[in-house]
């Protein structure tokens, strides 16, 4: 039967019911909907609602491989410790025995890698004692370590597998027995962590107190679970530094007792509620992100409202040229004309209903959004926080969840550690040996 036929033989009473369940149901999927269709939803969780591209071909004249103007990267070979002439026997193509060397030789360099081999070493310590404390001693020996029967050698390869490669424990001690020929179980990969995280305690420690000296800082968060409940990742970094938390909360105090209440850098963040409520009760001059803010106006003006979102990006072209000029007065008055002229674009989006929300935010940023004009040595947007946290967002796919406090604190000393050691250039590996 025709659907406009089976409607007209329903009751009103019959179609109001209909429609509420309709308009519940819709507003249900629209809520499931925003989770993909976002301005902050990365392109990995909306795969499914993108254009197949299986079979589609490459633009006519296109070239392959890295863009114009790309530096690309070098290898450099480690030298050459042995020379090995190559005799020909035979015609590698007939295998005829009747061949004449040419006098060309071509050389070829080729890496090698010897297989380790695990090597078991008896320590037969003698004992001592004390004539002055009267106390009995062990002799020592640089090689044997404080605890366990494993060195620092095998003690840091654990750990960089485990927080650098980011591999979960049995794919760790698959490595060890099957690469690097070195027994060891699931439980004792756990402890070798556990125990490298206590020894660089103090070193984590030394990282916190760094942060609150620090000029200019970039933070942000992520969700984490800790064994079921919810917990949040922060990150408070810069180009140079990286200190990693996890908080239970997404609110609260973790800002002021991250930075403490006499921080006298500068903090860039997103528009989290968090950090604008400690950068104002402790008077901390703070910028906000434009990737954020490019991006949402991006996602509700460009199809609907193109000439809106023009302006908002030549606003923030104008923001970018004043963070650059070298001049204070001429800074200041760039400061000034971008302060004007947002606030007429909000004006512009209110008068919208449907942007009304996003001028909101925009507007709640004030002058917050130039400040990196005022003090160029802050950055415009909170990219150096976001690509802090996203080797955490890779290893939270693969481990899934934390599974006690005191596995929380091992990936806060050691992510910590490692991010830093990598922004400072330094070899992460050789760095986990000398402080193991």
């Amino acid at each position: 039967m025709d659907l406009r036929l089976q409607l007209l033989e329903k009751s009103k009473e019959e179609l109001i019911d209909e429609i509420i369940v309709l308009y519940e149901e819709k507003e249900k999927l629209e809520r499931k909907l925003k989770k993909y269709e976002n301005p902050n939803a990365p392109s990995s969780s909306n795969k499914h609602i993108k254009p197949d591209t299986l079979g589609l071909k490459a633009k006519e004249g296109a070239k392959r491989g890295a863009p114009l103007g790309h530096k690309g990267a070098t290898l450099r070979l480690p030298e050459t410790e042995e020379i090995i002439p190559v005799f020909g026997q035979e015609c590698n193509s007939c295998h005829s025995k009747n061949i004449k060397p040419t006098g060309y030789t071509k050389t070829r360099k080729v890496i090698h890698l010897i297989k380790p081999r695990t090597v078991v070493k008896e320590y037969h310590q003698q004992e001592i004692r004390c004539l002055d404390c009267h106390k009995l001693t062990l002799a020592n020996h640089t090689d044997i370590p404080e605890k366990g029967m494993y060195d620092t050698t095998i003690q840091s390869l654990v750990n960089y597998l485990k927080f650098k490669a980011r591999l979960p424990h049995n794919l760790v001690v698959d490595s060890m027995n099957k690469i690097f020929n070195v027994p060891m179980t699931n439980a004792t990969s756990l402890e070798i962590t556990r125990r490298a995280s206590k020894k660089l305690e103090s070193q984590y420690l030394s990282l916190e107190e760094q942060a609150k000296q620090q000029k200019v800082i970039n933070a942000d968060e992520t969700s984490q679970s800790v064994n079921g409940v919810n917990h949040w990742v922060w990150v408070f970094c810069n180009n140079l530094f990286s200190l990693f938390k996890i908080n239970k909360e997404r609110g609260g105090d973790i800002v002021e007792k991250t930075l403490g209440k006499n921080f006298k850098g500068k903090l860039c963040s997103d528009g989290w509620r968090t950090y604008t409520a400690y950068c104002e009760d402790n008077k901390i001059i703070h910028g906000r992100c434009w990737s954020h803010g490019l991006r949402e106006v991006k996602f509700e003006c460009k199809i609907k409202h193109p000439d809106l979102y023009k302006w908002f990006s030549d606003i923030f072209e104008m923001t970018k040229k004043g963070k650059v000029e070298p001049e204070e007065k001429k800074r200041h008055e760039i400061f000034e004309k971008c302060k004007s002229e947002l606030e007429m674009w909000i004006t512009h989006a209110e008068a919208h209903q449907n942007l009304r929300k996003l001028a909101t935010k925009i507007k709640n940023g004030g002058d917050k959004w130039f400040m990196a004009v005022l003090y160029p040595e802050m950055p415009l947007d909170n990219n150096e926080a976001e690509r802090s946290l996203r080797p955490w967002v890779v290893m939270r796919k693969i481990i899934g969840c934390l599974r006690s406090e005191v596995g929380k604190r091992n990936y806060e000393v050691m992510m910590s550690l490692i991010s830093t050691w990598q922004k400072q250039q330094k070899n992460a590996f050789s760095m986990l040996e000398a402080s193991i």
